[in-house]
């Protein structure tokens, strides 16, 4: 299945594009991909805090919040976009 990770903000500079399509096996959890997707350590440190994600992420799969997806246990389905944001500020 082909899964598209959609990076906005400074993300997109930290990962290197707008978005990325990747291919993942049927049925892999979308804390794998986001695992995979944080390919070096200043990556990963942009996501992750341990095995948890930063709390200051935003997590979007195919629009709706990760938590009604399952967290980053949820399956991925192919075709998911999933979009990655940090929590921004402003006035």
């Amino acid at each position: 299945m082909f899964v598209k990770v959609k990076f906005f903000a400074y993300f997109r500079e930290t990962f290197g594009a707008k978005e990325r399509e990747i291919e993942f096996p049927a049925g892999a959890m979308i804390g794998a991909l986001l695992d995979a997707v944080a390919d070096t350590p200043s990556r990963r440190a942009e996501l992750f805090d341990g095995p948890a994600l930063k709390p200051h992420l935003i997590i979007l799969v195919n629009g709706a919040s990760l938590s009604s997806r399952g967290g980053l246990a949820g399956a991925l389905r192919d075709g998911d976009v999933v979009a990655v944001f940090p929590m921004m500020g402003g006035g």
